[in-house]
C-alpha cells in the first residue's frame, strides 16, 4: 500500500536516531488501572530531539536538492523548531537566518535561544506584525547575495513535515505489533498541527484503527481542526492521494480546555505535570508544550474519556526548562 502513495519516492536525510523507543509507564499505569506507554521522540538524538527532528529529514532534503545556500525560518523567541533547523543547518553547512517574534513572557537569554546563537544562526527579532515583511526582506537579500534562500514554515507546517510523522505512525505500530499491543488512543501535544495531520493521514495509508487525540497548547479546538485539515488535504495532494470516491471526513480530535494563559505558558496543572512525570517515571518534559499535553491526558483519564492502552507522544522541547522564567517556577 504504501508505494502507491509515492511515499518511498521521497528523498529524506537519515539524521535522527530511529525507532524512538517506547517505554511503558509503569506507575502510572498502575495509578490509572490503565496500560500507558510513552512514544520517546524527545529522543530523536540531536541537541535535545524533539519532533522537528523527523520533519527535519524531509525539508533539509528538499532544501539540499535545490541546492539552498541560507535557511531562513521564523518561531518564538524560544522556539523548538528554530532550535532543530539551526542545528540541521550547521551539519550541512548552511547559512540559517531565524526570525524569531517578541513575547515579553519567553526568555531571550537561555534555553532554544542560547542554542541558536551556539549554532551559529543569524537570529533577527521582530513584532509579529513584521514578520511577513522580514520574511520577504531576507529572501530578497540572499537571493542578490547568490545564496539561493530556502524558506521553511514555522514549525515546519508544510507537506514534507507532515510525511514525517506519517511514517512514525508505521514505526510506532511495528513496535506495538512486536509487543502484541493494540492502542486504544494515541494523546499528544497539538501546536501548528502538523504532527497531528502525519499521525492522522499515516493511520489511513497503513490501515490503523487508532484515536490519535491532540491537546492544543495554544490554539482554540476550531483553528486547530480546520489547520490539520488542511495540511492532509495539501499533503494527499502531493502524494497523489485521490479521494474523490471518498466523501468520509477525518476524525480529528483536538481538546482547547487546558491551554490556560495561552502559548508559552505554564499552568498550575502544567507544572505538576512535569513533577509527577519526573517523580513517578524518571522522565523530565518541558514545561509547557508535553506538560500542559500530559496534564490534559491525566484529567481526560479521570474524566473516563480515555482508557484502556494509552500511548502518549513525547514531542520533546527540553530546552524550556532552562531558562531563568521556568527554573523561577519550579
Amino acid at each position: 500500500m504504501i508505494s502507491k502513495y509515492k511515499l518511498n519516492n521521497i528523498s529524506k536525510i537519515n539524521f535522527a536516531l530511529l525507532p524512538t523507543p517506547l517505554e511503558k509507564l509503569t506507575r502510572l499505569s498502575n495509578k490509572y488501572k490503565i496500560k500507558m506507554f510513552m512514544k520517546r521522540d524527545d529522543l530523536t538524538g540531536h541537541c535535545f530531539g524533539g519532533n522537528k527532528e523527523r520533519k527535519l529529514e524531509y525539508i533539509f532534503a528538499d532544501a539540499i536538492s535545490k541546492k539552498a545556500k541560507t535557511i531562513i525560518t521564523v518561531g518564538t523567541l524560544q522556539s523548538n523548531h528554530c532550535r532543530m533547523t539551526s542545528v540541521f543547518a550547521s551539519k550541512y553547512n548552511l547559512k540559517t537566518e531565524l526570525i524569531l517574534i517578541k513575547n515579553e513572557q519567553m526568555s531571550q537569554t537561555g534555553g532554544n535561544y542560547f542554542l541558536n546563537k551556539l549554532s551559529g544562526a543569524n537570529i533577527n527579532i521582530v513584532n509579529s506584525d513584521e514578520v511577513k515583511d522580514k520574511i520577504n526582506e531576507l529572501i530578497s537579500l540572499h537571493q542578490k547575495e547568490g545564496n539561493n534562500p530556502y524558506f521553511i514554515e514555522g514549525g515546519g507546517h508544510n507537506k514534507l513535515g507532515t510525511i514525517g510523522y506519517i511514517f512514525a505512525i508505521k514505526e510506532l505500530k511495528d513496535q506495538l505489533d512486536k509487543i502484541k499491543l493494540t492502542p486504544n488512543f494515541i494523546i499528544l501535544p497539538t501546536g501548528t498541527g502538523t504532527t497531528q495531520a502525519g499521525l492522522i493521514l499515516g493511520a489511513k495509508i497503513f490501515n490503523y484503527d487508532v484515536n490519535i487525540i491532540g491537546i492544543s497548547v495554544s490554539r482554540k479546538k476550531k483553528r486547530c481542526i480546520e489547520e490539520i485539515s488542511k495540511i492532509i488535504k495539501k499533503t494527499e495532494k502531493y502524494l497523489n492521494i485521490d479521494n474523490k470516491n471518498n466523501n468520509k471526513k477525518y476524525s480529528i480530535t483536538v481538546y482547547d480546555d487546558y491551554i490556560g494563559k495561552g502559548y508559552g505558558c505554564s499552568s498550575y496543572e502544567s507544572i505538576q505535570a512535569t513533577n509527577i512525570m519526573l517523580k513517578k517515571e524518571g522522565i523530565l518534559i518541558d514545561p509547557v508544550y508535553n506538560a500542559k499535553a500530559v496534564a490534559g491526558m491525566f484529567d481526560l483519564i479521570l474524566k473516563k474519556k480515555l482508557c484502556g492502552n494509552i500511548i502518549y507522544l513525547n514531542t520533546g522541547g527540553l530546552p524550556l526548562l532552562f531558562t531563568k522564567e521556568y527554573q523561577n517556577i519550579y
